[in-house]
């Protein structure tokens, strides 16, 4: 579920054209993929630190922009690893994305990141003095994993929701 401006919608995974994006871009070897079922998006792979790289990615598009949002409710199960949500307007790598990093336990849970947890980011790095997040709309949601830590990952998505910016200021 997929909750924009107060109102519920579904996100429908299936509905998204989902691609993956990884380090393969600049010369890395990590490898990744993604199956969608009836518990949601699953997304796996290997990382490889060779040849400068160490990430990997999938990015989709929404039916319905992201906006005025106070924060994202996700329920998921990981791997132990921290992967980062990346909300962007457009699908252009050129531009800039909004990250918030997140721990996975292992198990299932729900990790909550306000709209104070996101910060703008151009390639990794972060953007200095660039205007907040709240009234921008969000086109393309994603995954990450970016790390030294070489090896097999696995991330569920299970749902996906967001909370109406009129009951927090951001």
């Amino acid at each position: 579920m997929l909750r924009i401006g107060g109102r519920a919608m579904q996100l429908e995974p299936a509905r998204i054209d989902w691609q993956i994006i990884n380090d393969g871009v600049m010369g890395g070897l990590s490898r990744s993929r993604f199956s969608l079922d009836d518990q949601g998006l699953h997304f796996s792979g290997s990382l490889s630190t060779a040849n400068a790289g160490g990430f990997a990615s999938i990015r989709g598009g929404l039916a319905a922009p992201i906006a005025r949002f106070a924060e994202i409710r996700l329920s998921l199960t990981g791997d132990g690893r921290r992967y980062q949500l990346r909300l962007r307007e457009t699908a252009d790598s050129g531009d800039i994305a909004w990250r918030a990093s997140f721990d996975t336990s292992g198990a299932r849970e729900t990790i909550i990141l306000a709209i104070h947890d996101f910060e703008p980011v151009f390639r990794g790095r972060r953007v200095e003095a660039l205007p907040g997040l709240a009234d921008r709309e969000m086109h393309f949601i994603g995954f990450m994993l970016a790390s030294s830590r070489e090896g097999a990952f696995a991330l569920s998505i299970h749902t996906i929701e967001t909370t109406d910016a009129d009951r927090c200021r951001a």
